[in-house]
C-alpha cells in the first residue's frame, strides 16, 4: 500500500541580476530554505523566462545591460496582462555609490514594484522581503 504525501508546491522566484556572485549566492540561500529559483542574467532574459515559467515573485536589479533596463522591465511586466499582478522587489546600488541624497519610492508609473531595496543586501535580509511579498 502507498501512502500519499501532500507536497506543498515550492514558491518560484526569478532573480534578474547581473551580478553572478549575488545570483549564485541568493539562489543557493534561498533554495535552502524551500524556494525554487529561475536566474537571468539581463532583462531581456529575465522577461523570457517570467513568461515561460511565471513565477510568484521576481528580484530585479536596476543597472544591467542598460543603466535603466531595471526600470524598463519592472514597466513591461506591469503592462502584461499574464505577469502584472506579480510582486517586483527592485535592487540597486547605485544610491548609496553615487551618494545620492534622495531615495527611490514605488510609484504605479514611474516605479510600479512592491519594494525599492539597496545594495548590499544579505540572503537573509533578501528573504525576509521575499517572505513578506509572497508569504
Amino acid at each position: 500500500m502507498f501512502k500519499e504525501v501532500a507536497m506543498q508546491e515550492k514558491k518560484r522566484v526569478l532573480l534578474v541580476d547581473d551580478d553572478v556572485d549575488f545570483v549564485d549566492l541568493s539562489t543557493t540561500f534561498l533554495e535552502s530554505k524551500g524556494y525554487q529559483v529561475v536566474a537571468a542574467y539581463d532583462g531581456e532574459e529575465g522577461m523570457k523566462k517570467a513568461k515561460k515559467n511565471r513565477p510568484d515573485l521576481i528580484v530585479l536589479d536596476v543597472m544591467m545591460t542598460r543603466l535603466t533596463e531595471g526600470f524598463d522591465v519592472s514597466r513591461q511586466i506591469k503592462r502584461d496582462e499574464k505577469l502584472r499582478d506579480i510582486p517586483v522587489i527592485m535592487l540597486t546600488g547605485i544610491r548609496k555609490k553615487e551618494k545620492l541624497p534622495w531615495t527611490f519610492e514605488p510609484d504605479d508609473t514611474w516605479l510600479p514594484v512592491a519594494k525599492f531595496l539597496e545594495k548590499p543586501i544579505s540572503p537573509p535580509q533578501l528573504l525576509e522581503e521575499i517572505e513578506k511579498a509572497i508569504g
